[in-house]
């Protein structure tokens, strides 16, 4: 179910799909993992299956390639990953963590069970010490998504990420047409509506919601201290903090909304 809802939302053009098994041989004979890593890949309950979905690049979606100094845009892959219903939540960051990691093209990698799946799109730069690995820079990870999608905002986040919406200049801009659309569907769980923004106030949406996740952890920080505090005039400076927080976090969602 979730391979095909993708094959339908991101309606490729039929020379980018390409259907290829991805052994996960391939990671073991080329690159230098560590014993956890190692474990994730021998662990048929985490990863199941791999499939390189698709591949788009000049030859296959007419988009021309981008390259400077600091990345390089020649071909985004769509990796599908399946795992189980058991392991898809305690495992799910660390799948994509390794694929993304090794695998130095861009990519929209899908991991799914047989009733969920998240998406995940990855900023990387060229290594400056190699120039055929990347440097993570962001990971943008959508929400679990229930299958079938029934929710309004992952529904119009699904849509969103079809191949004709996108700016198709070069494979930099549709790639980053990917990560407005995360970046908005993070949004949208604060402000209730999917809206996908220009790539450069997505970047702003993506640092105010950073800051109202840390102000959240300050608070829970906070809150916590508050309850083992015995003397009155320190409670009520951690309560005022507290608040103090909170409204800021409502100033960070107003602009958000705007």
């Amino acid at each position: 179910m979730a391979v095909a809802l993708l094959h339908k939302a991101l309606h490729l053009p039929h020379a980018c799909w390409v259907n290829q098994k991805l052994p996960k041989t391939f990671f073991k004979r080329n690159f230098d993992l560590t014993l956890t890593e190692r474990k994730l890949l021998d662990d048929f309950s985490i990863i199941q299956q791999m499939e390189i979905l698709a591949s788009v690049n000049v030859e296959t979606a007419n988009i021309p390639a981008y390259v400077d100094e600091v990345v390089t845009y020649e071909e985004i892959n769509i990796l599908a990953i399946q795992t189980t219903n058991e392991q898809f939540d305690r495992q799910k960051h660390k799948i994509i963590e390794l694929v993304q990691k090794y695998i130095p093209n861009p990519m929209l990698v899908m991991i799914y069970d047989n009733q969920q799946m998240v998406l995940n799109v990855t900023e990387k730069r060229i290594n400056n010490n190699d120039v055929t690995k990347r440097v993570i820079e962001k990971l943008y990870t959508t929400v679990n998504l229930q299958l079938p999608i029934n929710d309004p905002k992952n529904q119009a986040f699904i849509e969103s990420i079809a191949f004709e919406k996108a700016n198709k200049l070069n494979l930099q801009n549709y790639y980053q047409h990917f990560i407005q659309c995360f970046i908005g569907l993070q949004t949208a769980q604060i402000n209730g509506t999917f809206v996908a923004r220009p790539y450069q106030r997505s970047k702003e949406d993506a640092l105010l919601l950073e800051e109202i996740e840390a102000l959240k952890e300050t608070i829970y920080a906070l809150e916590n201290q508050a309850k083992k505090e015995t003397q009155v005039s320190e409670m009520v400076q951690l309560n005022t903090k507290i608040q103090e927080h909170r409204n800021k976090i409502q100033e960070l969602k107003t602009k958000l909304s705007n």
